[in-house]
């Protein structure tokens, strides 16, 4: 393995155990603010939900591309759906935020 790659993989490490301990601060710092109620959950199920069905949509459109012969490799496509599935869900949330 080369040093790019050991960095790399000690940056996906960093990453995903950074975002996990900021998940569990926030939600410890709300549950003792009572932070965490019906609203909450409420709001998360439905973004999520709303995520999910963005992403399916997005899925679809790639498949279609595929269809019309247009061809892309699997990196960049999982990429994209990922980023699409992350904002989908955040502006789902914000939007739910301003409804509820």
């Amino acid at each position: 393995m080369s040093l790019e790659q050991i960095l790399g993989i000690l940056g996906l490490l960093i990453g995903v155990s950074g975002g996990l301990f900021g998940l569990w601060w926030g939600r410890k710092l709300s549950n003792r603010k009572r932070g965490i109620d019906e609203r909450y959950k409420n709001i998360s199920i439905r973004s999520l939900a709303n995520g999910w069905k963005i992403t399916l949509v997005s899925i679809y459109i790639f498949f279609i591309l595929m269809l019309f012969g247009i061809q892309f490799s699997v990196a960049p496509v999982l990429g994209i759906i990922l980023l699409i599935h992350m904002a989908g869900w955040a502006f789902s949330a914000v939007y739910y935020n301003l409804k509820f």
